[in-house]
């Protein structure tokens, strides 16, 4: 079962936080994969990105797939010059992997 999350204007570490807590309920009701649209995603910071990458380490070590999905240009470059597009699942809007993971968590 796939959980839609869907981020605001600002994509903040205290709700990347807030979302790691609900991790056991979620495994508990039967989720696999995380889908989190960031398609309107315009303000963050180097803390936010440093949460992006616990969120995914946590959800991944509980079973879960996470996705980041449709990510904002803005937050889709940072990804990119940072490197972690290619140590996330980040999908644009046709599906195709932005950076180097492939859907399955593979290398592209």
């Amino acid at each position: 079962m796939i959980q839609r999350v869907e981020a605001g204007r600002e994509l903040a570490a205290g709700a990347l936080a807030q979302l790691g807590k609900s991790l056991p309920e979620l495994v508990n009701q039967g989720v696999t994969t995380i889908s989190v649209d960031t398609s309107k995603v315009v303000e963050f910071d180097s803390l936010t990105l440093q949460a992006i990458l616990e969120f995914d380490a946590l959800a991944r070590s509980r079973g879960l797939e996470v996705v980041f999905d449709r990510p904002s240009v803005i937050l889709e470059q940072a990804l990119l010059i940072t490197g972690l597009a290619d140590r996330l699942d980040v999908r644009d809007a046709t599906g195709a992997s932005v950076g180097g993971l492939s859907a399955s968590g593979g290398r592209a």
